[in-house]
């Protein structure tokens, strides 16, 4: 079990070794400079913030500098946002994007669980006719333009929700609804799938012969061993969740990474896009990583498969 666990460490890291050197060279491949838009710079004045940054220099030895300063932790300093270090600038919006992206995925997993669970008890009945288009409707509709359905009829329209902005936790509601419905989709799917194999096995039979109520059957056995598939989307899922929060934070004002992301983009700060980029491959790599354990955990089967007695 150690082991195993050690060599997905080993691979996260490689995973974002190498994730972070393509970033940099596409970095200085994107066109313009970070001080582009900054016109009343003369030549000399240009030639002085580079040398400060070490723009000057080389660009393998930028990149021997950037990688050395990634092993003591250090993802450089922004060129635009006062010249904080990233880590900073990642510390102070990392909670809003934390929280509503926790609240999604919770939310999401929750009522997919829920809504798969009894439109495979209703088999081929109106509810799970229903279910299953809720299901493809989460799917299918992207986060943006759920949430800016929401934004206008919950917000502007009904004044049920605020517009935008970061107050409270109502003003993490919308966009955790937009987040949560590609969650709810998938997991709402894949749950009645399973529990539809599951309610027609032989044990589910025995379980009823024995004189169990049909709610009894289905919470001690059919839910419980359903739920084992749903391990297998929770890293797929979380990336969706991720990359997503990006717009949806940008569409409501909050002040969270991805939006910082957007605007580094927007402004080539390239100190910033890569300590983003870094720290969203980091986040996702982990979330894989802890996928891989749970399968150990719940499928010794896996631990045997890949080492016998590792």
């Amino acid at each position: 079990m150690a082991k195993y666990i050690l060599k997905r460490i080993l691979y996260l890291f490689l995973t974002l070794f190498i994730i972070a050197s393509i970033t940099f060279f596409l970095m200085k491949m994107l066109p313009g400079t970070p001080f582009s838009n900054q016109n009343r710079l003369s030549p000399d004045q240009l030639a002085i913030v580079k040398a400060q940054y070490g723009l000057d220099q080389p660009i393998f030895i930028q990149y021997i500098r950037y990688i050395g300063g990634l092993f003591q932790g250090n993802l450089g300093t922004s060129f635009q946002f006062n010249n904080e270090p990233v880590t900073q600038l990642i510390g102070q919006r990392l909670a809003p994007s934390m929280q509503i992206g926790a609240q999604a995925m919770v939310l999401g997993t929750i009522l997919g669980i829920l809504l798969g669970a009894v439109a495979a008890i209703r088999k081929n009945s109106w509810v799970d006719t229903l279910a299953t288009f809720v299901s493809i409707l989460g799917i299918s509709i992207p986060s943006f333009v759920l949430a800016v359905l929401l934004q206008f009829y919950l917000a502007y329209k009904w004044h049920i929700y605020p517009v935008a902005l970061w107050d409270n936790f109502q003003s993490s509601v919308l966009p955790t609804i937009a987040l949560a419905a590609l969650p709810l989709g998938n997991v709402a799917r894949f749950m009645r799938t399973e529990m539809v194999d599951v309610l027609s096995s032989d044990y589910i039979e025995l379980a009823k012969s024995k004189g169990n109520s049909e709610w009894q059957v289905v919470i001690k056995h059919a839910l419980r061993n359903s739920l084992i598939p749903i391990v297998t989307i929770i890293g797929p899922m979380a990336v969706s969740t991720m990359t997503g929060s990006m717009v949806v934070e940008n569409i409501f004002s909050i002040p969270g990474i991805g939006e910082q992301f957007v605007k580094s983009i927007t402004t080539n700060d390239y100190p910033t896009i890569m300590g983003l980029t870094i720290f969203y491959s980091f986040l996702l790599i982990l979330v894989f990583l802890v996928v891989d354990i749970l399968y150990v955990l719940i499928d010794p089967r896996i631990r045997l498969g890949n080492g016998g007695n590792d």
